[in-house]
């Protein structure tokens, strides 16, 4: 089954359609909606920030099939002295809908990604220049007809404040990381398709129903927060029940590791013309998904082993480690696969000097994999620059079945050759 099929899908996003934001009907009529936010400046100046903010005047459009924006009529209020605002939108069961903001020659945006219903209360986090990216971001997905696929979460997850200048200040960077996103979120597709067959779809709603609540209580926390060490602890908590997500529909850790490391390397593969520093910082982000979920990965498998209790601890530090590495970094391809690179000795060290497994052998199966002209070598060359699902798939798949012949040759049916395989698969991943 390949990616073909997912076109036969009826559309995916049912429990999504509350996605991301809290409801509710108490104060509502059933008329319209009510939007509940705030815009937030970026100037440092408290002065100058109240100013900025205050009498904004606040409306409501819907994004259409082309990407641009179309005004819902008799929508607009204004922001507060603390920026806030409340605002009624008829939105008539319209989907795709942006929140804009503008004052003088400053304009803010933040969108709601579900379907939004008359009767119902939504907060959206703040306005800023970041949400105003993603909001460019989310058009160009739109205009593309990959928001069926493409999710909030994703684009919150890759697009942050240090992109989001190079985002807003024109269509090109924008329309790249709409193309980069459908990209990836076709490859999870494909991995679904190919781990659940006939019962790809359901999953795959799951996964974005839980990805919705992930993204909906980063939007309350963002909304509640009052110091950037809040909005960062939000985020981080954000991103660990994103990976949830995939396990949570279903996937093992593994399998969920294996998912969104496929949908970062072909995230990152898909930029051509955006600057280095764009492309870094998008690198960045989207490996520390592939840390979480795959140290969540090694944990679980340590887990299962008849490893030492030292040791589960050390993998634990092995990947507090590697994420730390990860954001104190500027995402420059040489430092996320020096980072992996370390997590992978630190994980193999460990393995090594475990009575659970024979040293000797351990190293044996991890430099045959790391050869010159091993299956690793293989692997990195043929997927360098390969954005394309399918071809994707069947690329890692053999990647798979090499160290799983590796290790069971190697370990000659021993009782531990499942979980030596899959670590060894997952540490030799992503470096």
């Amino acid at each position: 089954m390949k990616l073909s099929k997912y076109l036969q899908f009826s559309i995916i996003t049912l429990l999504a359609s509350l996605t991301f934001f809290a409801c509710s009907t108490d104060s509502t009529s059933d008329s319209s909606a009510t939007i509940n936010g705030s815009v937030e400046s970026e100037s440092t100046n408290k002065v100058a920030k109240a100013r900025s903010v205050e009498g904004a005047v606040v409306s409501a459009a819907r994004v259409t099939s082309n990407g641009s924006l179309e005004t819902i009529e008799g929508a607009t209020t204004e922001t507060n002295a603390s920026g806030s605002f409340s605002l009624e939108v008829d939105v008539k069961s319209a989907q795709n809908i942006v929140i804009l903001a503008e004052k003088e020659s400053q304009e803010w945006k933040a969108f709601l990604s579900g379907k939004v219903e008359n009767g119902q209360s939504y907060t959206l986090k703040p306005l800023n220049t970041e949400s105003s990216a993603e909001t460019k971001v989310f058009s160009r997905v739109v205009a593309s007809g990959n928001a069926d696929i493409v999710q909030k979460a994703d684009i919150e997850a890759v697009v942050s404040n240090k992109n989001a200048a190079a985002v807003n200040s024109g269509v090109l960077a924008a329309g790249e990381f709409a193309s980069a996103l459908k990209n990836s979120s076709q490859a999870r597709v494909e991995f679904y398709m190919e781990s659940f067959q006939d019962d790809a779809e359901s999953r795959l709603d799951d996964t974005y129903a839980f990805m919705a609540e992930a993204q909906f209580e980063l939007e309350a926390d963002l909304a509640a927060s009052s110091s950037t060490e809040e909005e960062e602890n939000a985020h981080e908590l954000f991103l660990e029940k994103t990976i949830n997500a995939y396990t949570n529909a279903g996937l093992e850790a593994s399998g969920a590791a294996k998912s969104v490391e496929m949908w970062s390397r072909i995230f990152v593969n898909s930029f051509t013309t955006v600057s280095s520093e764009t492309k870094e910082d998008a690198r960045k982000n989207s490996s520390l998904l592939v840390a979480i979920a795959t140290d969540n990965a090694v944990q679980a498998r340590a887990e299962a082993s008849a490893m030492s209790e030292s040791s589960k601890e050390a993998i634990v530090e092995a990947g507090a480690h590697l994420k730390t590495s990860l954001r104190a970094s500027a995402g420059a391809k040489s430092e996320v696969e020096s980072a992996f690179e370390e997590y992978h000795n630190e994980v193999r060290n460990t393995m090594e000097s475990d009575t659970a497994f024979e040293a000797t052998v351990i190293l044996e199966i991890d430099s045959e994999i790391n050869s010159s002209s091993g299956v690793k070598s293989d692997f990195s060359s043929s997927i360098s620059s390969v954005i394309s699902a399918a071809t994707a798939y069947d690329i890692y798949s053999s990647f798979y079945s090499a160290i799983n012949a590796i290790v069971e040759d190697k370990m000659d049916a021993s009782g531990e050759t499942e979980v030596v395989a899959e670590i060894m698969i997952l540490i030799n991943l992503a470096t």
